[in-house]
């Protein structure tokens, strides 16, 4: 699917969700919580096809960019270099495809780089030189740092990004910051007993009476992008035997090495120069154990307190996020109906027919983020979408021989720019209740 398919579709979804409310604007009703359900479905499945429609877009604009020097580029003509004018040798660029600057596979181009670090300039497929140079101290001289990766092999990285139904990023509100930083106005709101939206108040009155004014606080979110970098040897036997072995070796590895430290922040993040996580957001709330609960234990009790502080407009949304630990605790749980008892956990393929095991009805996904078992942060009940993500371009990719050259690798450098945080950074006092509510719950430490 292309940008503009996907750019159209997420129109479509749009139209769909206001045409739910219109037909109940019609009706003189309040939207059904089924409805309510399907606009939240529809809405985020637009905010996805627009950012994914967004960076084919940019993918296809820069690739375009990259097409002209290409058409320039005689068969057998060689690049000149201020430094070596003629030292280059001509070689044919065959079977050029958009965005892989006139190379089959990423392979392909890492055995050309680590040949012209061995033997020199002099001996380097002109095709590296097509663009400047990633690091070095010249543009031009590639060999002397590093050579910039073709962007479509960068594109199947970033993609990788988004893949995997337990992908915490995929899960989370996210957005494209173009400049340096993207600041939101933000609901400051915190306590929903008195006011709305943190000041906001809605009368009956009489006829002729007048309307008191009354208006929302809000307050700055800023999302300014950190970088983040992933580094991946590969020996240079690997880059003489298989190209198409090197080109999945390196696609995964960076993929996953990334994704585990994206995924990390997004649970475990301190802010500064990463990203604000779940754990250290202003709206977690922590539920207590029971009075007198054995350490490293959950019980059924803990599941139903942290279920009654979900935010209800989050259940839809929500996901339990557990250390992998947590399983042969949550396989005991059981709720006491008369003298038997109902089973709280269902498993996948066993007593549910989800891909996931349930809780509350809602998948729960093993990641390695969560803490050990029996500490805050073993299982959280999270509603991603209330977790705002700012990404900036896309996959900066380079490769250089020098690094590890006494040991005989070759290094691919692999950067993305990424920010993020809570929607919300205060727990919420509902209009009526005792108990504050949030998109975040967690179980306190037992011990």
């Amino acid at each position: 699917m292309n940008w503009k398919e996907l750019l159209a579709r997420a129109a479509s979804r749009i139209d769909e969700a206001q045409a739910i409310q219109k037909a109940a604007d019609a009706e003189g009703r309040e939207i059904t919580e089924e409805e309510q359900t399907k606009i939240a479905e529809l809405l985020d499945g637009a905010k996805s096809d627009k950012a994914k429609g967004e960076q084919l877009r940019e993918l296809e604009s820069f690739s375009a960019s990259l097409d002209e020097p290409l058409k320039k580029l005689s068969p057998r003509q060689p690049i000149a270099d201020d430094n070596e004018p003629q030292s280059l040798p001509a070689q044919p660029i065959d079977h050029v495809e958009k965005g892989k600057n006139g190379w089959r596979c990423l392979g392909e181009f890492a055995s050309e780089v680590m040949a012209a670090g061995i033997n020199g300039a002099g001996s380097a497929d002109q095709r590296l030189y097509i663009g400047a140079a990633a690091s070095g101290a010249q543009q031009k001289v590639g060999s002397s740092g590093g050579f910039l990766v073709p962007p479509t092999f960068s594109t199947q990285i970033w993609d990788g990004l988004y893949q995997g139904a337990d992908n915490l990023l995929s899960m989370t509100d996210n957005y494209t910051v173009e400049g340096e930083s993207l600041t939101f106005p933000a609901n400051a709101e915190t306590d929903r007993s008195s006011t709305l939206y943190g000041g906001v108040v809605a009368y009956w009155i009489d006829e002729a009476d007048q309307i008191t004014s009354s208006q929302p606080t809000f307050r700055q979110m800023k999302l300014e992008p950190k970088e983040l970098a992933a580094l991946v040897y590969a020996t240079n036997k690997l880059l003489n035997n298989s190209t198409t072995a090197l080109e999945q070796y390196i696609t995964r590895a960076c993929t996953a090495a990334l994704n585990f430290k994206i995924g990390d922040a997004i649970i475990n993040g301190e802010g500064g120069g990463k990203p604000l996580g779940v754990m250290k957001s202003g709206s977690l709330i922590s539920v207590d154990a029971e009075a007198g609960q054995a350490a490293t234990t959950i019980l059924s009790e803990n599941i139903i307190n942290m279920w009654a502080r979900l935010h209800p407009n989050c259940r839809s949304r929500a996901v339990w996020l557990i250390n992998v630990d947590c399983e042969t605790q949550l396989q005991q749980m059981t709720i006491g109906v008369g003298t038997g008892g109902l089973t709280t956990y269902l498993p996948p393929g066993g007593l549910s027919t989800a891909p996931y095991a349930t809780l509350m009805g809602r998948p729960v996904l093993p990641i390695e983020y969560c803490q050990t078992l029996g500490t805050t942060g073993d299982i959280i009940l999270a509603d991603l979408g209330s977790y705002a993500v700012g990404q900036k371009g896309g996959i900066d990719s380079a490769m250089s021989i020098h690094l590890r050259f006494d040991y005989a690798e070759s290094c691919f450098r692999f950067m993305t720019q990424i920010d993020g945080q809570s929607w919300v950074n205060s727990a919420i006092t509902p209009a009526n209740g005792s108990n504050t509510l949030s998109p975040f719950v967690a179980l306190a430490t037992r011990s």
